[in-house]
């Protein structure tokens, strides 16, 4: 198969050779420092974390080659910048392994991207790189569900209490019209305590129709603040005989 090249400019920069650690047995002996970043406690309120382990412990690392990180306690995710060397890794949220690192100092920052207060990321900087481990993530998950939210009324029902932060990761809506004599209408959302919509839709039913709709929200990975609510706006239904039931599974944080 003949390979097709689009146009390019030549790279200009010098290209050193730099030294690899991975096969570099340190002096010290086989070490490795931990930490945990409490994002927006610890941190002060900071996205950014600097650490440099030159001198920061009775036994100083020579190398960094590894990082395992613990990133299954945050929803947010998280990058690792080693600057002499432009190396960045991403670990994604809720998720955990080892990683190998390409660095020849012993300073890196940590960044994470919009973290909530409860967002924890544990990590652990290696100076030699261990076997291979294995990890299998959790799949477990949080489930919360609400029946019967009128159509009628104008207002605003919990599904996920006040208090909890965490990502939608998936769910469904069902909504019963069944409407009387003349057009109704009205707008259904989704919110978190914080005001952000995650969904929403509009619902019509013409004269004396009856229906039966089904939202999936499958593969939605939205982050939402201090509980989950459904909302009923602008509503021009009369009675109860038009519902809502609203069933969404999410993890914390």
């Amino acid at each position: 198969m003949p390979i097709s090249i689009p146009s390019f400019a030549q790279y200009q920069a010098p290209l050193p050779p730099l030294r690899g650690l991975w096969n570099r047995t340190p002096v010290e002996g086989d070490r490795f420092v931990s930490a945990e970043i409490d994002w927006l406690t610890t941190t002060g309120g900071n996205n950014a974390v600097q650490f440099s382990l030159s001198g920061n412990s009775p036994v100083a690392l020579s190398q960094i080659v590894a990082l395992f990180i613990d990133n299954s306690r945050s929803g947010a995710d998280v990058d690792f910048l080693f600057p002499d060397t432009g190396f960045l890794l991403t670990v994604p949220a809720h998720v955990q392994g080892l990683f190998p690192v390409l660095t020849n100092a012993l300073t890196f920052y940590a960044i994470a991207s919009s973290p909530v207060a409860g967002d924890l990321t544990v990590l652990q900087a290696l100076n030699s790189l261990p076997p291979p481990i294995p990890l299998i993530p959790s799949a477990s998950q949080n489930h919360a569900g609400v029946a019967n939210i009128t159509l009628g009324t104008n207002a605003t029902t919990a599904i996920v209490p006040a208090g909890i932060t965490g990502t939608l990761n998936n769910g469904s809506i069902n909504v019963v019209l069944n409407n009387g004599a003349s057009i109704a209408q009205a707008q259904i959302d989704l919110i978190d305590g914080a005001g952000h919509v995650l969904w929403s839709t509009i619902v019509v039913a013409g004269a004396s129709q009856q229906q039966n709709l089904t939202y999936s929200l499958a593969g939605l990975a939205v982050r939402f603040q201090n509980g989950l609510s459904v909302r009923v706006s602008g509503t021009t239904f009369s009675g109860n005989n038009s519902v809502v039931t609203a069933s969404v599974y999410y993890s914390t944080p």
